[in-house]
């Protein structure tokens, strides 16, 4: 009886069929967050900054170090924040005493064997005038899919104690995460006009969450602090159900021509009537497999799979080089079901 049940639980862990990931799914690292990015230190108090990290896949303990610029670690204390079907949020903290030292830190975090980093700045007070974005919003909301969405916005930077300037000329970031999803992901950038305003135009695909981001350069002569709008949600109505694909791509680095091996699953939201919505597993089914060698947007198909009864897939194929992978469902059905992109995943070369 002890087998039999062994048996059963493996076959429970190997497929749920309500679309959250099993024990045998791989773990990915969806973003790294740093805020504020710079920190500011040199005032009375200490600055407390907060290091955000989003991963996929089945909850996994993160895990991750400081880096100062002369190479010492501090060990950082994460604690899973919130969980959604796909995706869990890990918070961690860092205060910041007047006495850190200045220049470019890294936070190096790991969870289910993989790894991450991002840089940020620590820079002494004096001299960097605050910056906001004022006024986001989204334009129309509802939208269509398919239609084009305006996103506009205006960067602006402290004058005076109460008086705030447009701040011209500056690279602001539009990021979006989809309903469900927990990671923000760069969609585009726009450069803003002389009164700091920005528009842009993007094409609408799915509802979520839009916001925008500046992140001040080095060498801008207005020393100006990093800023980020609060979150928007669009609408998108469309016509078919909404798809989606959770993807992973091993090893992450390695010698040129090795290997790779692409696996996910393609589900479906389902929403009966009088019942909770649930994602299904979407199967024999046609994905795509994408590879951009430079992260420029020159990409090509580089394979394809027909999903599973369970709506998996599997694809094993040689990295040429350093690039940007990716997964992709075109719906020869769209009043039935939307096609959809996976995350992207890079994989590098030595």
């Amino acid at each position: 009886m002890t087998i039999i049940h062994h048996l059963l639980a493996r076959l429970r862990r190997r497929h749920r069929g309500d679309g959250a990931p099993t024990e045998t799914d791989p773990v990915e690292i969806e973003s790294v967050e740093v805020d504020p990015d710079p920190v500011l230190i040199g005032g009375e108090d200490q600055v407390v900054a907060t290091f955000e990290v989003v991963t996929s896949g089945p909850s996994a303990e993160v895990k991750g170090d400081l880096v100062a610029p002369d190479g010492s670690h501090t060990g950082l204390r994460f604690e899973s924040e919130e969980r959604t079907t796909f995706e869990e949020r890990w918070r961690a903290g860092h205060a910041f005493g007047r006495d850190a030292a200045a220049g470019t830190w890294r936070v190096v975090v790991g969870a289910g064997g993989v790894t991450e980093e991002r840089e940020f700045e620590v820079h002494a007070e004096e001299g960097l005038r605050p910056s906001r974005i004022d006024g986001f919003e989204l334009s129309p909301e509802p939208v269509d899919e398919g239609s084009p969405l305006t996103v506009s916005g205006r960067l602006e930077t402290a004058t005076g104690k109460d008086d705030w300037g447009g701040l011209p000329g500056r690279t602001v970031a539009l990021l979006f995460r989809p309903d469900d999803m927990l990671a923000r992901r760069e969609v585009a950038r726009v450069v803003t006009g002389r009164s700091g305003r920005f528009d842009a135009t993007v094409t609408a695909t799915e509802s979520g969450f839009w916001s925008a981001e500046f992140r001040r350069a080095a060498e801008d002569r207005v020393r100006s602090t990093a800023a980020r709008s609060a979150e928007v949600r669009s609408t998108v109505r469309a016509a078919g159900a909404r798809t989606t694909i959770t993807y992973s791509a091993s090893p992450k680095s390695g010698r040129r021509g090795r290997k790779a091996t692409h696996t996910g699953t393609l589900l479906v939201r389902v929403e009966p009537a009088g019942g909770p919505a649930r994602w299904d597993p979407l199967p024999q089914q046609r994905v795509h497999l994408w590879f951009d060698p430079s992260g420029s947007g020159g990409d090509a198909v580089q394979g394809s799979a027909t999903t599973g009864s369970d709506g998996r897939f599997t694809l094993r194929k040689k990295v040429p080089s350093t690039g940007d992978w990716q997964v992709r469902f075109d719906s020869q059905a769209p009043s039935q079901r939307r096609s959809c992109k996976s995350p992207v995943r890079r994989l590098t070369t030595t």
